[in-house]
């Protein structure tokens, strides 16, 4: 164990000797104090040499050319670096890069921020609510790529009276209309200012100051770096104006439909219109449209008016434009026409010479059939002859046109009485002239 400390001793100073042969001291080695990379780039890391002396700087690239430096990754799953320096970035996230140069004992570390810095925002074109029914929706935004590191989305609504939206996307409806919902790219927390300078001056310049001493950090002369226009102050690496836009629209739906009536019965030919309230009286589109299921017995047109076609039955139903799932029905059943039909009068009488018969009147009854006429009445008995054998007066001769029988009238029209007045006959129904 002497042996091997002896060794390192004696190689020291042998290391030591070489460096003063060359007339330099050589007592720090320095590197960039922070570096941002984006996730997959690659960056060569360049020491700084300090040393006591004014020296070339011929004469210090020669001296540090006879040091071993040992590269160093805290974390290599957030940066990897290879013997000469590179360091590449493999995964969002910070680790320490350190470079030693063991045979002097001196080292120098720089913080690595593995970055994903945000390209897009993908968000819906559009969104539909509803206020009675599915009212809130999240818009499910996505940042591109959606592993961007140290962002996040930020949400705002064009008219809260419309809709709104919560600080997670949540957008939920107020009132009928439509708005639109912006959806932003945002730091996910703000830097201090001194932060952000310097890690916008890391991406602006790759380079850094040498550190004096054992992981100390070197002076230097350079001017305040001015944060970049094309970087968020407030955080360093975010692209400014990364947006997505979706319109929103709010609707009230249709629950029900009610009809003025819900059945009826129609003759052929014959019309009827039928009503149709929607229910809430608010909805969005209170529209319907008509339907039968038959249009061969019934149809009907876009304002309700139900026409009977032929016998038979069909359903007439009255469909939400808004959502066809909610309709009414009407049952209709068409029947023929009745066939009309004509009334007619009877009359029946008899006359006999000498005598006089009131005829008589049969009023129809529905359906109208002609009545069959009353029957004559017998002829009356001849007088008993005179108790004395004296010729028998003659016989009044009958007026020219008379009618011994009896008669029916089917046309309705009123028969002249072809005995005159001393047939003692009224054709009044039901009357008798004395």
């Amino acid at each position: 164990m002497k042996k091997k400390i002896m060794s390192m001793v004696i190689a020291a100073a042998a290391m030591a000797l070489s460096l003063v042969g060359c007339g330099v001291d050589i007592n720090s080695i320095g590197l960039p104090p922070n570096v941002v990379m984006e996730k997959g780039e690659t960056q060569q890391l360049e020491i700084e040499y300090g040393t006591d002396d004014k020296a070339e700087q011929e004469k210090i690239a020669e001296a540090a050319s006879k040091l071993t430096i040992e590269w160093t990754s805290s974390d290599e799953e957030v940066v990897t670096v290879d013997a000469t320096g590179l360091i590449t970035a493999v995964g969002a996230g910070e680790a320490d890069v350190t470079a030693s140069a063991k045979d002097v004992n001196i080292s120098s570390t720089t913080h690595v921020k593995v970055v994903i810095t945000p390209t897009g925002v993908e968000a819906p074109e559009a969104l539909e609510l509803v206020t009675n029914g599915e009212n809130s929706k999240n818009l499910d935004a996505k940042m591109t790529p959606e592993d961007a590191t140290e962002v996040k989305l930020a949400y705002e609504s064009s008219d809260d009276s419309v809709a709104t939206v919560d600080e997670n996307g949540l957008v939920t409806a107020v009132a009928d209309g439509e708005c639109t919902i912006t959806t932003y790219v945002v730091a996910d927390a703000p830097a201090t200012a001194e932060t952000a300078t310097q890690e916008a001056a890391a991406v602006a310049t790759d380079e850094g100051t040498p550190t004096e001493g054992e992981n100390s950090e070197a002076t230097t002369d350079s001017e305040p770096v001015t944060v970049p226009d094309n970087l968020d102050s407030a955080f360093g690496v975010v692209p400014e104006g990364l947006s997505a836009t979706t319109k929103v629209t709010v609707t009230t739906k249709v629950e029900g439909i009610t009809l003025d009536k819900t059945e009826g019965i129609l003759n052929v030919g014959n019309t009827v219109t039928i009503t149709a309230t929607v229910a809430p009286e608010e909805a969005t589109n209170p529209a319907v449209t008509w339907s039968s299921s038959d249009e061969s017995v019934a149809t009907v047109d876009e304002t309700g008016k139900v026409t009977a076609v032929a016998a038979g039955n069909a359903t007439i139903t009255a469909t939400s434009e808004d959502d066809i799932s909610v309709s009414a029905d009407y049952e209709l059943t068409v029947q023929q026409k009745k066939a009309a039909t004509t009334t007619k009068n009877s009359y029946s009488g008899s006359t006999s010479a000498g005598t006089s018969t009131v005829p008589s009147y049969t009023a129809p009854t529905q359906p109208v059939t002609p009545s069959a006429p009353a029957p004559a009445p017998a002829p009356a008995p001849a007088p008993a002859p005179a108790p004395d054998p004296a010729p028998a007066p003659a016989e009044p001769s009958q007026p020219s046109g008379g009618n011994s029988g009896g008669g029916n009238f089917d046309d309705g029209s009123k028969p002249e009485d072809s005995f005159g007045q001393s047939s003692g006959i009224d054709w009044t129904q039901g009357a008798t002239r004395s």
